[in-house]
């Protein structure tokens, strides 16, 4: 089936699909590190101390991906709300009172 007979409905969910599949970091399906036995016995190479309390910074993924994401959900529910009330005022006709 071609794509240009697609409803256009559909080609805007599928195209929505395509963009959320896209936008999915991949941190989200990596695992944690792999570790060997002897590096779990040697204890850890570096010491970190946290005594600092330096302010923690949010993901660039929350920062960028979920505000543009908003908008775009926003102006498709927009888009089809005004394709929809087209197509109905398109097949339906109020007509005056006599």
């Amino acid at each position: 089936m071609p794509a240009t007979n697609l409803h256009p409905v559909k080609r805007l969910a599928a195209l929505v699909l395509v963009l959320l599949t896209l936008a999915v970091p991949a941190q989200a399906v990596t695992i944690g590190p792999s570790v060997t036995g002897q590096q779990a016995q040697d204890g850890p190479a570096i010491v970190i101390d946290d005594s600092e309390g330096l302010p923690e910074e949010e993901a660039w993924t929350f920062r960028f991906l979920v505000p543009t994401l908003m908008i775009m959900v926003l102006a498709m529910v927009v888009g089809l709300i005004v394709w929809y009330q087209r197509g109905v005022n398109s097949r339906y006709r109020v007509r005056d009172a006599e």
